[in-house]
């Protein structure tokens, strides 16, 4: 099995090519190389540079051209983000289609704190004091493996050993202004820094350990109290407050709803002015939270605007279409249930990998049935459940990134595909509850 690289041709991820090169030999590894147009000559020889060493070394090339101004435009989004999009798509396509163990990525250790601060600039909260991880899934593909080699090396390391070594590699010349964020805080925040600890990256790289482990402690927490609170998209104001650490589970029930930090706030701070609660709305992004003396009621902030889909990411509550779809994780035991309360399925978690989509169905859509042989439409399996036009209309199916189109896992409250389901060799269940 291959190892894809990502090779831009910097210095990053030529050290990365270069020792893998050196550790597995050449045959074991294939070279991706994105080019995105977005400094003409340069790229080209960007391009060029990657395709001669991979020509010496006998490494395999695979190169690709993209319009990332274009698919910028298209999608409404910024040059950074149209190019992560389409770089990581198309990746995930190379390893589903050449069978590559998993693709490499070369961000080390600055670059993960430059996320760190990123991540609090965006207010996060305690996952993304986390920065990246050294081994994940392809964004947008829980079916690939992503892997970063080079998180536990500094910049100055690599470096130090590319001169060292005489290996080449070429500069970006956008790295040296500061037009993107990440270079604001690469070339003008972390100067300052070192300036006051020169090891302020191994610092933050330990750091991050510690949160990490703090964030799972955390999760722990909601996990333990969340069903205590929160249900039926209804957060219980006198037993939320109850809670020693009650304002970070309203960060979590809320923040999956669209709710942005500043609303969140705003949200704490009435609940700690008594008697100002009652009647006040908070809007989020596509939810509003509605408030009584006693409770928070979450919903749909205009009826009529229709979710058709959404993407789910981790474990929580999600609002759609005025449905309330709770998504937890448990271990599997022996005396685990298979047999749920109306409304509840389970899954194998591993074979429904985070993120999965939540969707309004479409005509075509199938399944086969848990215990059944062979496919059948949903559309059968409307006729089967007796539902009603208004049913179809709120009814959800849940598809996996793995799924062919009109492929669906499950309609959400009633049936799961049978390649989903629990079987002795199961280790952690997914489980999905379906309330309106």
């Amino acid at each position: 099995m291959k190892i894809l690289l990502a090779v831009s041709g910097g210095i990053d991820s030529m050290f990365m090519a270069e020792r893998f090169l050196a550790t597995d030999g050449a045959g074991a590894i294939a070279v991706a190389h994105c080019n995105f147009g977005l400094r003409g000559a340069e790229s080209d020889g960007d391009e060029a540079f990657v395709r001669d060493w991979c020509s010496r070394k006998g490494v395999e090339f695979i190169v690709k051209r993209f319009d990332t101004s274009k698919y910028a435009v298209e999608k409404g989004i910024s040059i950074e983000m149209a190019a992560r999009e389409q770089r990581y798509a198309w990746f995930a396509e190379l390893c589903r289609e050449r069978g590559f163990s998993c693709v490499a990525v070369a961000h080390n250790a600055d670059d993960n704190a430059e996320t760190l601060f990123l991540n609090l600039l965006r207010g996060t909260g305690g996952r993304g004091l986390r920065g990246m991880q050294a081994r994940g899934t392809v964004p947008g593909a829980p079916d690939v493996v992503l892997i970063r080699p080079l998180l536990g090396m500094t910049r100055k390391e690599i470096a130090e050993w590319m001169t060292a070594a005489g290996a080449g590699w070429r500069e970006d010349s956008t790295n040296a202004g500061s037009v993107f964020k990440r270079n604001k805080i690469r070339n003008k925040v972390f100067p300052l820094l070192k300036e006051m600890n020169p090891s302020f990256i191994k610092t933050l790289t330990r750091s991050m350990g510690y949160f990490s482990q703090e964030n799972d402690i955390a999760d722990d927490y909601y996990q333990e109290h969340r069903d205590q609170v929160f249900s039926d998209g209804r957060i219980d104001v006198p037993a939320l407050l109850g809670l020693k650490h009650w304002e970070y589970v309203l960060y979590r029930i809320a923040e999956p709803f669209g709710f942005n930090m500043q609303v969140i706030d705003a949200i704490g701070r009435s609940l700690k002015e008594p008697g100002q609660l009652s009647g006040k709305i908070f809007t989020g992004d596509g939810y509003k939270m509605v408030s009584s003396s006693d409770a928070l009621i979450i919903s749909d902030i205009k009826q009529g605007e229709r979710l058709t889909g959404l993407s789910v990411d981790r474990c929580g509550d999600y609002g759609f279409n005025g449905s309330t779809v709770s998504i937890r994780l448990y271990p599997r035991t022996p005396d685990m249930a298979l047999e749920q309360p109306v409304g509840t399925l389970i899954f194998d978690a591993d074979k429904v990998p985070f993120p999965f989509t939540l969707r309004t169905w479409q005509k075509g859509d199938w399944l086969n049935p848990l215990g059944l042989r062979g496919k059948k439409k949903l559309s059968d399996m409307f006729t089967d459940l007796k539902f009603s036009l208004l049913d179809k209309d709120d009814a959800i199916v849940l598809q996996t990134a793995a799924m062919q189109e009109g492929h669906i896992g499950a309609l959400i409250g009633q049936r799961i595909d049978d390649s989903l389901k629990v079987t002795p060799e199961t280790d952690t269940v997914l489980m999905i509850r379906l309330t309106k």
